[in-house]
């Protein structure tokens, strides 16, 4: 199954109102965290599309946790094991130090809460996507993809595999310039750049990275992450930023990256085209945690107009 995609709207058959928690997971919640259930606090949380998240705490402390219910049937039919890879990741990330949450327990099996869940600590700080990319901004987001990067291999046995294959894969018929995706298609079937493989997120863009302060204080949502070509991270995250912003700002970007990277930076474009391909068959359309966290809907010409304009770019710096 491709996951669900910010470029596609999510068809989540179980989300959100036909499911909530059940007793027997409040007295698991209560049990693990050592929280009377009278005194647990829960409240669903904003951004996700192919979990249900609730925040959790306890009233009087200001300790907090996030579980994170897989009720996307169809996603957990195709990828059985979506919870242990966020656990591995977590346990992964825990050993480092990096700015992830922690893994508490699980209802692997989803006798308790219904589906399988993952109960991990919060964050400090909220997603913060300003009016317009602004270069602190980027610079906050380019920053812990070195460290990232960097992180421990021990545990981590899935790989990357784009979600569309790009010999399935068509120019699309909303497209305006069809040559173009006819181009990156082609380039896309040819073998991949030779890279060493790396702990990447697979899903970083800025609706999964929180900000206290100016400053980013976490990276969320890791149930993608896999071993990978780290230039795919960079590419996933510009590919969002041209649909949020314009192509100017997913350049932008990658300057930033340049820059906080330095001489451990590695880029090739081809992984911006393999991100790219997963767009289709489309069309795009609007993703909505960018509007509750503040972006204006824009319409589908828009992001038409948007895509292809980056297309463009991605295949000359190809070309270059």
């Amino acid at each position: 199954m491709n996951t669900p995609s910010p470029f596609l709207a999510p068809s989540v058959p179980d989300l959100p109102a036909a499911y909530s928690l059940l007793p027997s997971a409040l007295e698991w919640l209560a049990a693990v965290l050592g929280i009377p259930v009278g005194r647990l606090r829960i409240r669903a949380l904003s951004g996700a599309t192919s979990s249900t998240l609730y925040g959790v705490g306890g009233a009087g402390s200001d300790e907090r946790w996030v579980l994170r219910c897989l009720t996307n049937a169809e996603w957990l039919a195709e990828e059985p094991d979506i919870l242990e890879r966020e656990r591995a990741a977590l346990t992964a990330l825990a050993k480092v130090d990096f700015p992830a949450p922690r893994w508490v327990a699980e209802d692997a099996a989803g006798q308790i809460c219904g589906v399988p869940a993952l109960l991990m600590t919060a964050l400090p700080g909220e997603v913060l996507l300003p009016p317009l990319p602004i270069d602190a901004w980027l610079f906050e987001l380019a920053k812990p993809l070195v460290s990232l990067h960097s992180v421990p291999q021990a545990g981590i046995h899935w790989h990357y595999h784009p979600y569309v294959n790009p010999s399935d894969a068509a120019p699309p018929a909303w497209s305006a310039q069809p040559a173009l995706w006819e181009r990156a298609i082609e380039i896309a079937r040819h073998p991949w750049p030779d890279f060493i493989p790396v702990f990447i997120h697979r899903d970083y863009h800025p609706v999964n990275v929180l900000f206290s302060g100016g400053r980013l204080s976490g990276i969320v949502d890791w149930p993608n992450a896999c071993m990978g070509p780290a230039g795919f991270d960079t590419a996933w995250c510009r590919l969002n930023l041209a649909f949020m912003y314009g192509a100017p700002a997913a350049a932008a970007f990658l300057r930033a990256c340049r820059q906080t990277a330095g001489s451990h930076f590695t880029y090739h474009p081809f992984w911006d085209i393999l991100a790219l391909i997963e767009v289709l068959p489309g069309p795009p359309e609007f993703y909505p945690p960018w509007a509750q966290f503040g972006l204006p809907p824009l319409p589908g010409h828009e992001l038409i107009r948007r895509v292809e304009a980056y297309l463009g770019e991605v295949l000359r710096l190809f070309d270059s």
